[in-house]
């Protein structure tokens, strides 16, 4: 029976070791639970900020999207081009107006036309190289902006490097309208 006695006991400290064990084992698990909780609720977190993030994105692109698409019917309307054309004609006689009265002035002073301090012979070439800048670009990159709005910068740019030169519509054919 003594015999018996300590065979329980060894069974009873074996159990309580084995107890222990389990108890010590099943606390780890429980921590490793808990953080994987924690690591799949700011894991949660951020996709639910990168999702808003997301969604003012897209929002951002359709708003700049809905831009492009007002300033290229802007461009191309009637309306638009016989403003512009208004302005241009204003301008120009604006310039005739201004280019007399100094001529004039600097004629009375007994100075040369090259002599004048605002005179530049290339003046007249750059500002209908300017215009063919304007007219030619401007349209054309809302027009592939709007062909292909996903396009990158790097791309958009290279698309403009195999563009032809528009021609002058200009009724004169020195640039001017």
């Amino acid at each position: 029976m003594l015999q018996r006695v300590q065979s329980l006991r060894d069974e009873n400290e074996w159990l309580v070791s084995e107890l222990k064990t389990s108890q010590t084992v099943a606390a780890e698990l429980r921590c490793w639970v808990v953080s994987a909780e924690w690591e799949l609720l700011e894991r949660e977190g951020k996709e639910r900020a990168w999702e808003k993030e997301r969604a003012e994105w897209m929002a951002e692109w359709e708003r700049l999207l809905e831009d492009v698409k007002h300033f290229k019917e802007a461009a191309s309307s009637l309306e638009f081009k016989g403003s512009l054309e208004r302005v241009y004609k204003a301008y120009r006689d604006v310039g005739y107006q201004v280019g007399l009265k100094d001529g004039y002035s600097f004629s009375s002073q007994g100075m040369k036309r090259k002599d004048t301090p605002h005179y530049n012979s290339k003046a007249k070439k750059q500002l209908a190289k300017l215009d063919e800048e304007i007219s030619g670009q401007t349209p054309a990159l809302l027009v592939k902006i709007d062909d292909n709005p996903l396009l990158s910068l790097d791309e958009l740019k290279s698309l403009f490097d195999s563009t032809d030169p528009v021609s002058d519509d200009s009724p004169s054919g020195d640039g001017y309208p």
